[in-house]
């Protein structure tokens, strides 16, 4: 049976338009389940943050004389942002596939289902989960503006260093290959790589921000959970859809080609 999965997924050459066309859609959809749980799980808290925000800044004056020139409404800047995350998502998905097809074969998985699902778990992990714990996200108006520039760099360094790091055991694990070792000793070698990359990261210089008494513990916990299921949301679904699409259109083209045989 695997075998012949694997078969499936190998008989014919996959054009660059068919990845690129199963990014797009798989990104498409990461984007819309990634809307889905921004409006249940992240909007009520921004809301909230921002209701808090207005209380502690004193806008309780008669008849609201305080708006700041205020020119973009709530509920555009909600529109906004729904369709950023959609639009990052088609973007994303068109990496993904790139990305894809460059390492698929580094993932022991049988089917493309299989290995597009372990990348997207690879991606969440270094791209989301890792940065996340070491730079928390707070939500609007909570927080020091002074630290968000350092905040971000710091953010994006971890990126980096997490994406170097895949790439430095993607090729020991070929070089462990290559030299004959046995299963044994790879997974050693890989665990003791994720052990030096893992000091690597928390290594890394972060800012210490002090989230203000005023601000409710769970209003912060809610907002940083909600943000990460987003971003789960994105890539799970990013990485079934495309390992489903591209699976079908494998299998598509190798009955196409052993019926062009007979």
């Amino acid at each position: 049976m695997h075998s012949a999965c694997r078969a499936t997924d190998t008989v014919a050459a996959t054009s660059w338009g068919l990845r690129l066309r199963c990014g797009a859609v798989a990104g498409a959809a990461g984007g819309l389940a990634s809307v889905v749980v921004l409006w249940l799980m992240v909007e009520p808290v921004i809301g909230r943050a921002i209701l808090l925000e207005e209380e502690m800044h004193g806008r309780h004056e008669a008849g609201g004389a305080h708006d700041h020139g205020a020119t973009v409404t709530r509920l555009q800047q909600q529109i906004g942002g729904t369709i950023t995350v959609l639009v990052v998502g088609v973007l994303l998905g068109l990496a993904f596939a790139v990305i894809y097809a460059r390492v698929q074969h580094r993932f022991s998985e049988e089917t493309d289902r299989g290995r597009a699902l372990s990348l997207a778990a690879l991606a969440f992990t270094v791209v989301a989960a890792v940065p996340s714990v070491m730079v928390p996200a707070n939500p609007p108006g909570i927080g020091s503006s002074d630290t968000v520039g350092r905040r971000t760099l710091i953010y994006l360094l971890i990126i980096l260093v997490g994406v170097l790091f895949v790439g430095v055991v993607f090729a020991l694990h070929r070089a462990a290959v290559d030299r004959g070792i046995a299963p044994e000793g790879r997974w050693l070698l890989t665990a003791a790589a994720v052990a030096i990359g893992a000091l690597v990261v928390f290594s890394v210089p972060h800012v210490e921000e002090r989230v203000p008494s005023a601000i409710p513990a769970d209003l912060v916990w809610d907002f940083r959970v909600g943000s990460l299921v987003q971003t789960a949301a994105l890539w799970t679904t990013m990485g079934i859809v495309h390992g489903v699409l591209l699976h079908r259109e494998r299998e598509r083209e190798s009955v196409s080609l052993m019926a062009r045989a007979r």
